[in-house]
């Protein structure tokens, strides 16, 4: 009886430890997607590892920062070509945004286009977003990419 009530026991921890391998799989997959991302010569690269391409830089130099609003159009996908969002006109506060999406945001003029190519720690990190199962799950450790239009900003 001991005996199984230790196999009960150690069991979900076993599972947990695939679970927590098959995680740190995807963790690598896309740190070499982005390590590889990075070589190509019209991407950028930020301090803070953010990476991004310019598409059309847009018509004025006005910037949005945190503080202000900003109208979009983008659609979000990971490495794999999975869309999880996509919006035709979105408005919100620039500091709403996962900060590697703010940080993008904050480089772009008005009428401007960029994809930005996030990785997972400027994004949801370690614990990824949704549910297992919804359209719009995001898995953890994930690169997340968008391609953004800048419509206006403003207060």
């Amino acid at each position: 009886m001991k005996k199984y009530v230790v196999l009960l026991f150690l069991l979900p921890l076993l599972m947990m430890g695939c679970k927590t391998h098959d995680w740190m799989d995807w963790r690598a997959q896309n740190e070499a997607w982005m390590l590889e991302n990075m070589k190509r010569d019209s991407v950028h690269v930020t301090p803070t590892g953010l990476q991004y391409k310019v598409i059309r830089q847009g018509i004025t130099s006005v910037r949005p920062d945190d503080n202000k609003y900003v109208t979009i159009t983008y659609t979000g996908c990971t490495i794999t070509g999975n869309v999880f969002d996509s919006k035709e006109s979105y408005t919100s506060q620039v500091s709403y945004f996962v900060s590697g999406f703010a940080e993008g945001l904050k480089k772009m003029n008005k009428s401007g286009r960029y994809i930005l190519y996030i990785p997972y720690n400027l994004a949801y990190g370690a614990s990824g977003s949704g549910a297992i199962g919804n359209a719009n799950y995001i898995p953890p450790y994930s690169t997340l990419i968008f391609d953004v239009t800048l419509l206006d900003t403003f207060y």
